[in-house]
């Protein structure tokens, strides 16, 4: 159910707010179609005046395929043929100034009244003489205007391209679209001939300059080769390419046996003398000979403790084993001082190895950057000899090519496929799409015009705008009077329905407001003149009167309006008079016999309006006349123009602020409101006046008919 109203609600706004952006244009409708048939006529005028536009066309091929029956040399060579992007450059050279300006001069454009005239036909004579030449132009004057009115179009996907030309002449334009085409072909006569003359010249010059250049190159390298001795360059270079690798890694094995014996030098003179600690070295206690000799001495050794042991020291056995154990250890020192001298002998030795492999390699390194050198320079003349022979041996084929080719012309043909005839009808202008376009087109644009005033001004005339005005309540929205002048005239009281309807609405909200009491005394006023106040007030005294006494007070005593749409004496006494003292209530107030109400002008304008309402007097006979009337009504001055109306709602029980719906800007209305809610005046809220956009009632004119048909009863009696 809360869907289905969310639906109806937000249908209902989309509704509203189109009809809000439809109403100003069907309000301004007979504006739009004014201006839309005088933009509509001027235009038509307009292309009245206009010479007539003939256009004529021929179709030109250039093709990249020579024709089925046609051999060429090309073919017989099996070259391509013509790209795309050399046709495009036909296209683009058939667009050019240069290729204009001789198409001009071939026709003598220069004397053709076409481009000595303007553009307007001899209806009128000041019109026809605007933009003729008083000389004859130049062809650079001209050119300009030649190639926007020539057009040339590739037809996508064929090797076609159409040749137009616009004119005010239909024999001119033909004239111009087929000599483009024959001026185009003879170019490229003259192109292709002055080719095949100059290219067999240009390509021999080519071969001699080419054949000398190869000469010089050969003897250069020749001399090269003999002053160095090259014979095979190459192989030289591979062999001592080899040789400086093994250098290279025999270098590396003698340098790395130089750094282990190092070490083991450094600890043989670390312990120089001291034959425990140098037994003890690896390189000297894993020797094959000591390690013999060690074994024997431990043998002996054992052999002598077992001698001991059964022996007395100067026993012969003993003693001959222990000369025996003597000798061994002697041998055992001597071995290892062997051992040292040895190893510092191969250090040395490998030391040296190490330079001699050393400079070696530097020698090789010497040689070999050499062998580079003359490689390399040997083969730049190699390449520079090979070059010269390979462009040399190309050109003459080129030239013997030439030769061979004869009278062939170009990798693409060209013909006329259709020739451009004379033109029987005008292209332009296209009066009746222009004149349709233009209707249409002024119709749209005068819309958006309208429209976009009415969304950009600052007022409140669209249920929008009312909705996001939060600076005071909204009591009614009255639509514009729609009745005659000479109705208001007859009538004060004559409107439409629909503003009677809307104000009997603004009187119900201000009776049954639950929020307080009906006010009994209402000020209205506005920001500004001309809003409407004066007759709201008049009506809404008139709605009340419907029902109660009402008393309808002209507190405007600078502008009074009330009496003159009354059509009354606008000098007779009134509020003015009774503040003065100069004349009786009775001889002042109005009394309309035909329905309740009384009314009580402002009388003579005053010299000084806001001193006379700010009387005391002013206050008492309000306060008299609410024991008399069960409502009062005083229409007072706007707020911005003076502040009457500020001093009058100090002494109301409610103020009703009238706003312009299409005129008053929303900074006036809150301006005006400011004003009143400083003096803490009992504003009861705003009506918007004379609104054009907003839809106060959808289904009003459904129970309401004209003035006419509703039968008038007879006024009640006064009480």
């Amino acid at each position: 159910m809360k869907t289905q109203e969310s639906e109806n609600l937000i249908s209902t706004n989309e509704e509203v707010e189109l009809k809000e952006i439809l109403t100003p244009l069907w309000t301004g409708r007979w504006k739009i179609l004014f201006f839309t048939l005088m933009i509509t006529f001027f235009v038509a005028f307009y292309l009245s005046l206009l010479k007539p536009s003939y256009r004529a066309t021929a179709i030109l091929q250039i093709g990249s395929n020579k024709p089925a029956n046609t051999l060429s040399i090309n073919d017989a060579f099996n070259e391509s043929n013509a790209s795309k992007e050399q046709i495009q450059t036909q296209y683009e050279l058939l667009r050019s100034r240069k290729f204009a300006e001789r198409v001009i001069r071939q026709l003598n454009l220069v004397q053709h009244k076409e481009f000595n005239s303007g553009k307007y036909n001899s209806k009128f004579a000041m019109l026809e003489s605007m933009g003729g030449r008083d000389s004859v132009p130049s062809v650079s004057d001209i050119v300009g205007q030649f190639q926007k009115q020539l057009s040339i179009v590739p037809i996508a996907g064929t090797e076609l391209v159409k040749i137009s030309y616009a004119s005010f002449s239909a024999e001119l334009s033909q004239q111009v679209a087929n000599q483009v085409g024959v001026t185009y072909l003879q170019y490229q006569d003259e192109i292709h001939s002055a080719s095949k003359e100059t290219t067999s010249q240009w390509l021999v010059d080519q071969l001699e300059e080419l054949g000398k250049k190869l000469q010089v190159s050969e003897l250069s390298l020749q001399t090269y080769r003999e002053a160095e001795g090259i014979v095979d360059i190459d192989g030289v270079v591979g062999l001592v390419g080899a040789e400086l690798t093994e250098l290279t890694s025999e270098t590396l094995r003698a340098e790395k046996l130089a750094d282990d014996l190092a070490i083991s030098y450094q600890s043989l003179k670390k312990y120089d003398g001291d034959i425990a600690k140098l037994s003890e070295l690896y390189e000297i206690s894993n020797h094959a000979t000591l390690l013999q000799l060690r074994s024997a001495e431990e043998k002996v050794a054992r052999k002598f403790f077992e001698l001991s042991q059964r022996y007395g020291p100067k026993h012969p056995k003993r003693i001959a084993v222990n000369a025996e154990l003597m000798s061994l250890k002697n041998r055992i020192t001597q071995q290892v001082y062997d051992i040292v001298t040895s190893i510092e002998k191969e250090y040395f030795s490998a030391i040296e190895r190490a330079n001699g492999t050393k400079q070696r390699l530097a020698i090789a390194k010497k040689d070999y950057l050499r062998l580079s050198r003359l490689q390399n320079k040997f083969s730049q003349l190699t390449r520079e000899v090979d070059t010269n022979k390979e462009l040399y041996n190309n050109y003459l084929v080129r030239l013997k090519e030439a030769d061979a080719m004869g009278n062939y012309k170009a990798n693409f043909y060209v013909r006329f496929i259709d020739k451009a005839i004379i033109p029987k009808s005008q292209f332009a202008p296209n009066k009746a799409l222009v004149i349709v376009l233009t209707f249409i087109l002024s119709i749209a644009f005068i819309s958006i015009i309208i429209i976009m005033r009415e969304l950009l001004v600052d007022t409140l005339n669209s249920r929008r705008k009312l909705d996001n005005f939060n600076e005071a309540a909204i009591l009614a929205v009255l639509p514009r009077i729609k009745a005659s002048t000479t109705e208001r005239k007859e009538d004060a009281y004559s409107t439409d329905n629909r503003f009677t309807e809307a104000v009997r609405t603004l009187r119900t909200a201000l009776l049954f407001n639950s929020e307080k009491i009906p006010p009994k005394v209402i000020a209205i006023t506005s920001s500004v003149p001309n809003e409407g106040k004066s007759t709201v007030a008049l009506h809404l005294a008139r709605s009340f009167s419907e029902m109660e006494k009402v008393l309808l007070i002209e507190a405007d005593m600078r502008h009074p309006t009330i009496a003159k749409n009354m059509n009354l004496n606008q000098h007779r006494p009134g509020l003015s008079n009774l503040l003065a003292k100069t004349h009786q209530i009775n001889e002042c107030i109005i009394r309309d016999k035909s329905v309740k109400l009384d009314i009580l002008t402002s009388g003579i304008s005053p010299a000084n309006p806001l001193a006379f309402l700010s009387m005391k007097r002013f206050n008492m006979l309000i306060k008299v006349f609410g024991n008399f009337y069960d409502r009062i009504i005083i229409e007072t001055p706007p707020v911005h123009a003076v502040s009457d109306a500020v001093i009058i709602s100090k002494l109301v029980d409610s103020v009703l602020y009238i706003v312009h719906g299409n005129k008053t800007k929303r900074e006036q209305i809150s301006s005006g409101l400011r004003m009143l809610k400083q003096v803490n005046a009992p504003i009861e809220g705003v009506v918007i006046n004379h609104s054009e956009n907003i839809d106060t009632d959808k289904y009003q004119n459904k129970y309401y008919t004209e003035r006419s048909n509703i039968i008038k009863l007879a006024a009640r009696k006064r009480g």
